[in-house]
């Protein structure tokens, strides 16, 4: 074969389809969970990895190349559903949850995908989706970016954000000193026995779900579903944070769990107070306490500050030490 015959079959060929799961939450009533499908883009890591081959990686993430109108069936317990891939290679599922569960714990259902194709399997994937249990003393609702890791969102003009995400393997980024501690703690809760649910999110893009989560393994944070934003859909121009990715979220994790409170856990570097302000006055039976961890520029901490004035019939801490949030949360009984 000649060097330009081969050329033009190697520019030509197609990476094989694959299905990238991105876990999801259950009630006793209903199933939600979401996966795309893309070409394999063969992303291979290591801690070893040097910068350059950090910002190949972060490439193959955000080439992603998606398909739509694929056919994927989804099986969970006795119950499946065939669904279709949109535009940008999404397929979600909301559905009602048929099978009756009694558990103690935290209980992770299994999910299966299956991309189809002339009614054949050509691939296969199984994740796992968490169900509180109905002895939860609370859930927990937590921003990732500077809130649990580093990420210098609130840098001039971003740059450490864009170094620390590209350039950076995950197994060398540093989780905020003391979140571990406080999130195993409100884990356990009061008892010191429950397993208590963790919902991550971030206004970060799909594209990095496995990073981030290679991230909360590595340094033993409490397992949950990890919430993070379609960034190739074209929205309209939002007129508020309530039109936002983190508020809907937020607003949809406490309409699932109606007789579940919960912790909510975010930064000043962003709106995280406004959020969460906003989902406290919607939801107010729902919302035990707010922790806003503070950032070192000091024009974002005075605004945060000037909320807490403003709402003070609503518990918002600012956090400047961890010790601070574990003092708070013992004092007031949500943790031992």
């Amino acid at each position: 074969m000649s060097a330009s015959r081969y050329l033009s079959k190697f520019l030509k060929r197609e990476d094989p389809v694959i299905i990238v799961p991105y876990g999801g939450y259950a009630s006793d009533l209903m199933i939600h969970a979401q996966a795309r499908v893309l070409e394999d883009e063969g992303i291979r890591q290591s801690e070893a990895d040097s910068a350059l081959k950090n910002l190949w990686n972060s490439f193959k993430r955000f080439e992603s190349d998606e398909k739509k109108g694929m056919k994927v069936k989804v099986k969970w317990g006795d119950q499946e559903k065939l669904l279709v891939s949109d535009k940008e290679g999404y397929v979600y599922l909301d559905e009602a949850l048929k099978q009756q569960y009694t558990h103690e714990e935290t209980l992770w259902i299994p999910l299966t995908y299956e991309l189809m194709q002339d009614a054949e399997v050509i691939y296969q994937t199984t994740t796992q989706v968490m169900k509180p249990s109905y002895k939860a003393e609370f859930g927990v609702i937590s921003d990732l970016d500077d809130t649990v890791i580093h990420t210098g969102v609130s840098s001039t003009l971003k740059w450490r954000l864009l170094v620390n995400s590209l350039m950076r393997h995950s197994h060398n980024r540093m989780p905020l000193e003391g979140a571990h501690e406080f999130y195993r703690l409100l884990y356990k809760g009061k008892s010191g026995f429950a397993t208590n649910p963790f919902f991550y999110l971030s206004n970060s893009p799909w594209n990095i779900y496995d990073y981030l989560n290679a991230f909360l393994r590595k340094y033993d944070f409490p397992d949950g579903p990890v919430l993070l934003r379609d960034i190739g859909i074209s929205w309209p121009r939002r007129k508020s944070f309530m039109e936002g990715n983190k508020y809907l979220k937020v607003k949809h994790i406490l309409e699932t769990y109606p007789s579940l409170p919960f912790i909510l856990i975010g930064d000043a570097a962003e709106i995280d107070a406004d959020i969460y302000l906003k989902i406290a006055r919607t939801f107010p039976e729902q919302i035990r306490a707010i922790y806003i961890r503070a950032v070192k520029k000091q024009s974002l901490i005075k605004r945060v500050e000037s909320l807490i004035e403003a709402n003070t019939d609503i518990k918002v801490v600012l956090i400047r030490e961890n010790q601070k949030a574990i003092d708070h949360a013992r004092e007031n009984g949500y943790i031992q």
